[in-house]
């Protein structure tokens, strides 16, 4: 129970800095992910944001924890519904309007994370990941989560979310932004649950020589400056949604290569954990990749 406390409560943070962040940036001069160093350096120089980044570490460290002892899949929930709120938030501090798209988008990523979480029960009580920490990880298996981890941005950016200008060109919603930081918080999240695992392992000693520490350091500075760049220029329901749903479809299926995150052999919770992964990816599908036209705007106020 207390585990499942922690997931809710890391939820609730994790909001908290997506709104420190979207506010911080909202008074900020255009940044871009071509010139990181001086993105960097006007994130470094705002107060809020650094606020943010502190509520965001308070995050992951108290996700870590609860993946200690309660396995992914039992977690997934908190993070669905902790999208309500999100959206209140949206929409009455921000003014966003989500599309009836974008309202099936959110519902299936909720479904999803439920379906995924109901194929653990019941959860079990064994903290079975602590026999996964006894062991070193072998720098194969992390380069197989943090490489396409690292690839899958830049192509999204180099080869297939460039803006096309012109009369009728419309501005993107922040689906690459989105998925693009969403896969590397998610090798955030999960290098960071495999220190959480070694220390409650007892082996304080090893964390140094582990590629723990050093990959979560890395995809979390990328993931959390390409997710500024995403909420500086696009919603924060929509990128936060994506982030959301990408970030926690990489943790589980990265976490069962890595740690052994038990996947349901039986036919019904085996059938349940892939159509909860098969959700999550029809969520990313059915988001609209463009903003409505001003028109269709105006339309729909009247």
């Amino acid at each position: 129970m207390e585990a499942v406390v922690l997931a809710c409560a890391a939820q609730a943070v994790y909001i908290v800095a997506y709104v420190l962040f979207k506010m911080a940036l909202g008074r900020m001069s255009p940044v871009s992910g071509r010139h990181p160093l001086h993105a960097a350096g006007r994130f470094l120089r705002s107060p809020r944001w650094l606020a943010g980044l502190l509520v965001l570490l308070a995050g992951f460290a108290l996700s870590a924890t609860a993946l200690v002892t309660l396995p992914v899949a039992a977690t997934l929930p908190a993070y669905g519904l902790g999208l309500v709120p999100l959206l209140a938030i949206g929409m009455s501090g921000f003014g966003e309007r989500p599309t009836s798209r974008e309202w099936i988008a959110v519902g299936l990523t909720v479904a999803a994370m439920v379906t995924a979480a109901l194929s653990v029960l019941p959860v079990p009580d064994v903290p079975h990941r602590l026999d996964g920490a006894a062991a070193a990880l072998p720098p194969w298996r992390a380069a197989l989560v943090f490489v396409p981890s690292l690839v899958l941005p830049l192509w999204m950016f180099c080869v297939r979310d460039r803006a096309v200008g012109g009369r009728h060109a419309r501005p993107l919603t922040g689906i690459a932004y989105g998925l693009g930081a969403g896969v590397l918080l998610g090798a955030t999240e999960v290098f960071g649950q495999g220190m959480a695992m070694m220390l409650a392992a007892g082996r304080w000693a090893d964390l140094p020589s582990s590629p723990h520490p050093y990959l979560f350091l890395l995809a979390g500075v990328l993931g959390v400056g390409l997710l500024s760049v995403g909420l500086q220029r696009c919603r924060l329901t929509v990128v936060v949604t994506v982030v959301t749903v990408t970030a926690k479809t990489h943790l589980l299926l990265s976490a069962t290569l890595l740690y052994g995150e038990p996947w349901p052999r039986e036919t019904g919770p085996f059938a349940l954990r892939a159509a909860g992964v098969a959700l999550a990816l029809l969520a990313l599908l059915a988001f609209p990749r463009h903003e409505r036209r001003p028109g269709a705007i105006l339309a729909v106020s009247r």
